[in-house]
């Protein structure tokens, strides 16, 4: 464990500049994991909308009732099944499931970056301050590259980050 480079000054370690990229990389990492929540709460009321759908449609008590109460409308059952074959086909060209999945475990990674940049703010005093933020930073870089096959939804960044902020007191 790192020790105190002078606990009477109680000087912090790191340059103004440095203390000011903790911050704002606690702030960017919390709000990325909050980000990554929401798209896999997204992704997973996607998912469930899709199979409640295609389980109605593929329903054939669904599809005979409709063509019995219209006479000589039996193609009704035909568009039942093309939709219900549409809704399987998006289900799985979308991958639903595995954005969930990716989105889930970036959330958790984001979440705990969040939690070791605040730890590193209340330890701005450490001797290893300095190299404790630069991997911490390589940490950030290795989870932005696996950020990027998701979308960027400014405005859903935006409000996430605007909450963020106002949790740690401080008006967008």
């Amino acid at each position: 464990m790192a020790t105190l480079v002078n606990a009477s000054s109680e000087k912090p370690t790191l340059s103004d500049f440095q203390q000011k990229e903790v911050w704002e990389e606690w702030i960017g990492a919390e709000t990325r994991s909050l980000y990554f929540a929401e798209l896999a709460r997204y992704y997973s009321g996607l998912q469930s909308w899709l199979t409640w759908a295609t389980l109605l449609l593929a329903s054939g008590a669904s599809a005979s009732l409709l063509a019995k109460l219209q006479p000589g409308y039996s193609w009704v059952t035909l568009v039942l099944a093309l939709l219900t074959a549409g809704l399987s086909l998006c289900s799985v060209v979308m991958q639903n499931t595995k954005r969930y999945s990716e989105c889930t475990d970036l959330h958790f990674r984001w979440n705990r970056l969040a939690l070791e940049y605040k730890a590193l703010w209340g330890d701005m005093y450490l001797e290893d301050a300095a190299n404790e933020l630069k991997k911490l930073n390589e940490k950030a870089t290795e989870l932005s590259k696996s950020s990027l096959a998701m979308p960027n939804k400014e405005a859903v960044v935006r409000k996430w980050e605007d909450h963020v902020l106002a949790s740690h007191g401080i008006t967008a």
